[in-house]
C-alpha cells in the first residue's frame, strides 16, 4: 500500500504565479518556466516542496524577502520524489517562515493519457489528422504540466502565457491580454539527437490575471477552431467552441444554454459571474463528461454539440443539464472551493442539484424534475444500499484515493439528492438567500460543509448542520414502516441495505416526513413515532419522493389504497415511480418477495409517464437477471414485454405526432425497446423495414430510435448491416451517432463479431480512449458475448491499467465487470481478477463493493427464484 502524503500547503502557501509554457507540437513535448511567489509556513528547514509529476525540473533558484531585504539563497541540489510526486529545492541556507519567490525551469513529453497536458485528434474535411492541445488538470494533474502547490486549497493568482505554433486560436481561463508572433529558435524534434534547428515565427499568448482561484482550474486549449458568440444581459461574453470538422450549427444549441445559464444563476444567487467571458469547448478526447475549468470549460463533444436535423431530444437534454451544472460550478467550486477533496460535495453535489434547477426554469416542458428523481434517485439508492459504499463526506488520504470520489451515484446524485431534501426542508427563499449570503461572504475563499450550513441556518431559522450531518457523514439511508390502524398509525425507520444483516441498529436520521397529513411532524428522528391522526384516511409519506429514504406500508388496505391512486393516476409521477422504485429494493432485500413487485405492476398498465416507465424498465431489466440462473424463464419475460407495452405502443406508434410533448417523444423508444427485447413480430419487422430505409436516407429514422433500428438486424446477424454501421462509426464526425453506432453493435450475439469489435478497442484511430469503457461494458452486459468480453478483460488488463490508470475512469472498471455477476461461475471469475488489485487505492473502495455486490445479488436471485417463477407459471 501506498503511504499517506502530507499537504504540502501545510508548508507552502502560494499567492501569485508567474507561468510560461512552450508548446513544442511536432515534437510532442512542452518546456516552461514558473516564478511562484508566496509564503512559507511551518518549521524551518532547509528545502522547498512542490507538486510534480511526470515533469524535469532543470534549473532552480530561491529568493527570500525579509527584514533584512531580499537575498537570493543557494541551492544545492534538486531531487524528484516520484512516488510522492513532489520536486525538492535544498538549499545551504536554513528557510525559515516568511515570504519567497520560487522560481524553476522544467520540461516533459506531452502525452496521451487525457490528463495535464494531451492531444486531442481529429480529422479534416480531407481527412487528414489534426490536433488540438488540451488540459485536464482536475483533480491532481496541474502537477503534470507545471510545478506548484496541487491543492485546493492553495489558490493563487496566475500570470500565464503560453506559447505556440502559429496561425491557431489560443484559449485560457481569461481573455488574451496580448498576442503577438515571435521569432523561436528550436529543435523540431527533441525526441532525436540530431539537433536539427530551424527558425519559424510562434505564437505568444499573454492571457489577463486570473482571479484567485486552485490550481485545478487553470486551462488552455489551442488549435483550429470556430465558434458561435453572445452576450449575457450583464454584459459576459459567452463563446462556444469545436473542431473545424464540426457544423457552425452544431454550436447553437449549447450556446442558448450557456448564455441562458449565466443569467439565471446571476439572478438566482444574486452574485455575479465572476469573469468577463465563459468559453465552452467541445473536445474530441476527454475523460470525464465535462470540467468546469473558471472561464474556459471544456466537454466531450457527445455532450456540448447539438445536430439540429440529428440530435435526440434525450441528448438535448442532457447537453442542457452538463452545460447548466458546469455553469453552476463557476460559483459552486471555482468562486468558492472546498478546503479539501473531502468536500467534494460542496462542488458536484450542488451542481447535480442546481443543473435541474436551471434547466427547469430555461425548459419547462421537458419537466427534468422528475427525470432527477427518476435517474438520480435510481442511481443513488442503489449504490448506498450496498454496505461499504462511501458517504457524501469521505476522507482523503492519498491522490490516487481522490479520484474514487467522484463516485457518480454517491457524491453526484445521493448528494444532489441530500440537498433537493434539504431545499424543500428549509423553503425555497431560504435556500436561496442562504446561497447567496454564502457566496458573498466567502468569495475567492475556500470553505467547509459548516460554513454552508451556517449560512442557511441564519436564512431558514433551523439548525440545517443538525439536520445535513447525518445524512452526509454516514453512508446509507433507511426504511420508514408505516403501521395503520384505523387512525392510529406508528412509525419506525431501520437502517436499509441490501444486506440486512449488515444494517447498523443503532443508527437514526433525522427523516422529513412530507406526509399527507399537515398534522405529521415534519421530522422523524426515532426509532419510533406514534401519531393519532383526524381519521383513518391512510397516511402516506415522502409526497413528491422529495425525501432520500424508502417507505414500507404493512397494512393491505393501505396497499390496497395506493394501487388504486397508481391505476388512476391520483398521485403525481414523482410518487408513482417511487412506489415501484420502493417495491423492488424492499423485494431485493427480502422484506418482501420480488412477485409482490411483479405484481404491483398491474397497477401501471395504463401508465403514460416516461419517468415512471424509466421505473418500469428498471423492474423488467432486473426480472432479466433470472434468465442467467434459469434461462427457461426467458419466454415468459419477453411475453410479459410484450404485454406491458400494448396500451402505450398503440397511442404512440412510431411516427412522433405534430405537438408531441418531449416525454412522449423519449417514451416511444422505452415502449419499441421493450418491444425489441420481447421479439414483438410487427415490431421487429417495422425495424427491419426503417433500417433499410435509413441506408438509403438518414432522416427515415427519428433520431430517439435510431440505436433500437439499427440493434435489429445486428441481434439476427445480418453482416451487411454490421459492415455497414461499422463504417459509419469509423467516418462520422457526430459523436451522438458514433454512440448510436456502438449501442446497435453491441447488441451482436454471435462472439466472433465480438471478437472482432473487442480487437479494435485497443485501436485509437478507431475507438478513441475515452469510449473504451462504453463498448466494454456493452459486450458485458451483452450475455450472449459475456464470456468472450470477460476474457479479453482479464488479457488485457495491462494494456486497460496503462492506458486509463491516471484517469478517473480507470476505478469505474471493477464498478462495471460487478454489475453484470449474476452467476457463482462469474463471482469467482470476479475474485480471480480483481482481489489481486486490492493493493491499489484508487480500485479498492470499488474492488470491495463489487464483492459486497455480486453477494447480494446472488442471495437475491436464489432467493426469489422460486417466487419469481411461480408467478410466470400462473399468468
Amino acid at each position: 500500500m501506498k503511504r499517506n502524503v502530507a499537504r504540502l500547503y501545510t508548508q507552502f502557501q502560494p499567492d501569485d504565479y508567474s507561468l510560461q509554457i512552450e508548446l513544442y507540437e511536432a515534437a510532442m513535448r512542452f518546456s516552461g518556466q514558473v516564478k511562484i511567489t508566496g509564503k512559507k509556513v511551518g518549521r524551518p528547514s532547509q528545502r522547498l516542496t512542490f507538486h510534480s509529476n511526470g515533469l524535469k525540473v532543470t534549473s532552480g533558484k530561491v529568493t527570500v524577502r525579509d527584514k533584512r531585504g531580499e537575498r537570493e539563497l543557494t541551492v544545492k541540489r534538486i531531487n524528484h520524489q516520484k512516488s510522492l510526486h513532489e520536486v525538492r529545492i535544498h538549499t545551504v541556507e536554513m528557510v525559515y517562515p516568511g515570504q519567497y519567490t520560487v522560481e524553476m525551469s522544467f520540461e516533459a513529453p506531452i502525452t496521451n493519457g487525457m490528463t495535464g497536458i494531451y492531444p486531442c485528434y481529429w480529422k479534416d474535411a480531407e481527412g487528414q489528422e489534426q490536433k488540438l492541445f488540451a488540459t485536464q488538470f482536475e483533480s491532481h494533474h496541474a502537477r503534470e504540466a507545471f510545478p506548484c502547490i496541487d491543492e485546493p486549497e492553495a489558490k493563487a493568482v496566475f500570470d500565464f502565457t503560453l506559447i505556440t505554433q502559429d496561425g491557431v486560436q489560443v484559449l485560457g481561463n481569461t481573455p488574451a491580454a496580448t498576442q503577438q508572433r515571435v521569432k523561436r529558435q528550436e529543435s523540431r524534434d527533441k525526441s532525436t539527437d540530431q539537433g536539427i534547428q530551424t527558425t519559424d515565427y510562434r505564437l505568444q499568448t499573454t492571457f489577463e490575471p486570473t482571479p484567485r482561484m486552485s490550481t485545478y482550474l487553470l486551462a488552455f486549449v489551442t488549435g483550429d477552431m470556430h465558434r458561435k458568440t453572445a452576450k449575457t444581459k450583464s454584459g459576459v461574453n459567452v463563446n462556444v467552441w469545436a473542431t473545424a470538422a464540426q457544423p457552425a450549427n452544431s454550436l447553437d444549441f449549447a450556446l442558448d444554454a450557456a448564455t441562458r445559464s449565466i443569467e439565471y444563476f446571476e439572478d438566482y444567487f444574486g452574485v455575479p459571474y465572476p469573469l468577463a467571458k465563459a468559453d465552452h469547448v467541445a473536445l474530441p478526447d476527454f475523460s470525464s463528461g465535462a470540467m468546469e475549468n473558471w472561464g474556459l470549460i471544456t466537454y466531450r463533444e457527445r455532450v456540448l454539440l447539438d445536430y439540429p436535423e440529428t440530435t435526440s431530444q434525450s441528448t438535448r437534454e442532457y447537453i442542457a443539464l452538463v452545460v447548466a451544472h458546469e455553469t453552476s460550478h463557476q460559483w459552486f467550486g471555482n468562486l468558492v472551493t472546498m478546503r479539501w477533496w473531502d468536500d467534494l460535495w460542496l462542488n458536484e453535489s450542488f451542481a447535480n442539484m442546481m443543473e435541474y434547477q436551471a434547466v427547469d426554469s430555461m425548459f419547462p416542458d421537458w419537466h427534468v424534475w422528475h427525470s432527477f428523481i427518476a435517474s438520480e434517485g435510481l442511481s443513488a439508492f442503489r449504490r448506498d444500499a450496498t454496505y461499504g459504499v462511501q458517504p457524501v463526506h469521505t476522507d482523503v488520504h492519498h491522490p490516487d484515493e481522490i479520484s474514487t470520489l467522484f463516485d457518480p451515484s454517491i457524491v453526484y446524485a445521493k448528494g444532489g439528492r441530500l440537498l433537493y431534501m434539504m431545499k424543500n426542508y428549509i423553503g425555497e427563499e431560504a435556500f436561496r438567500s442562504g446561497l447567496s449570503d454564502y457566496f458573498k461572504k466567502h468569495e475567492y475563499g475556500n470553505t467547509c460543509g459548516d460554513d454552508l450550513w451556517a449560512a442557511l441556518s441564519t436564512s431558514s431559522g433551523k439548525d440545517v448542520g443538525a439536520f445535513m450531518t447525518p445524512w452526509l457523514a454516514r453512508s446509507g439511508f433507511p426504511v420508514v414502516h408505516v403501521t395503520q390502524e384505523g387512525s392510529a398509525v406508528q412509525l419506525t425507520q431501520e437502517h436499509f441495505l441490501d444486506d440486512r444483516t449488515k444494517a447498523d441498529e443503532t443508527r437514526i436520521w433525522p427523516v422529513p416526513t412530507f406526509a399527507s397529513v399537515p398534522s405529521v411532524a415534519a421530522i422523524c428522528d426515532s426509532t419510533q413515532l406514534d401519531l393519532t391522526l383526524p381519521n383513518s384516511s391512510p397516511l402516506l409519506l415522502n409526497s413528491g419522493a422529495r425525501g432520500h429514504y424508502l417507505v414500507q406500508y404493512r397494512a393491505v388496505t393501505t396497499k390496497h389504497y395506493i394501487e388504486e391512486l397508481i391505476k388512476s393516476k391520483t398521485l403525481t409521477e414523482p410518487d408513482r415511480l417511487m412506489l415501484l422504485s420502493n417495491s423492488a429494493m424492499l423485494s431485493r432485500a427480502g422484506y418482501q418477495s420480488y412477485r409482490e413487485t411483479l405484481d404491483l405492476l398491474d397497477a401501471y398498465t395504463d401508465e403514460d409517464s416516461e419517468p415512471v416507465w424509466d421505473i418500469i424498465g428498471l423492474v423488467a431489466g432486473e426480472v432479466r437477471r433470472f434468465v442467467d440462473v434459469d434461462e427457461s424463464l426467458e419466454p415468459a419475460i419477453k411475453t410479459l414485454s410484450r404485454e406491458l407495452i400494448q396500451t402505450q405502443y398503440t397511442r404512440l406508434g412510431w411516427q412522433e405526432a405534430p405537438g408531441e410533448s418531449t416525454a412522449d417523444t423519449k417514451l416511444r423508444s422505452l415502449i419499441i425497446g421493450f418491444g425489441v427485447y420481447g421479439e414483438d413480430e410487427a415490431i421487429v419487422d417495422r425495424a427491419r423495414e426503417l433500417f433499410a430505409a435509413y441506408q438509403k436516407d438518414e432522416s427515415a429514422v427519428s433520431s430517439e430510435l435510431r440505436a433500437l433500428v439499427m440493434s435489429v438486424p445486428v441481434k439476427e446477424g445480418d453482416q451487411k448491416a454490421i459492415d455497414f454501421l461499422l463504417q459509419l462509426h469509423d467516418s462520422t464526425q457526430n459523436s451522438e451517432l458514433k454512440s448510436d453506432t456502438c449501442a446497435a453493435l453491441t447488441a451482436t450475439r454471435e462472439t466472433a463479431v465480438a471478437a472482432k469489435l473487442l480487437a479494435r478497442l485497443k485501436e485509437g484511430k478507431l475507438i478513441k480512449p475515452q469510449d473504451v469503457d462504453r463498448w466494454l461494458i456493452y459486450l458485458l452486459r451483452n450475455r450472449y458475448t459475456r464470456d468472450v468480453a470477460w476474457q479479453w478483460m482479464v488479457d488485457e488488463w495491462a494494456w486497460l491499467q496503462k492506458t486509463f490508470e491516471n484517469d478517473k475512469s480507470y476505478d469505474y472498471l471493477p464498478r462495471y465487470a460487478a454489475s453484470c455477476v449474476s452467476t457463482a461461475e462469474y463471482q469467482q471469475k470476479y475474485h480471480d481478477l480483481f482481489q489481486s488489485k486490492l493493493d491499489q487505492p484508487m480500485l479498492k473502495r470499488n474492488i470491495e463493493i463489487g464483492f459486497e455486490e455480486i453477494a447480494n445479488r446472488l442471495a437475491w436471485l436464489t432467493r426469489d427464484l422460486k417466487s419469481v417463477k411461480t408467478y410466470f407459471a400462473s399468468r
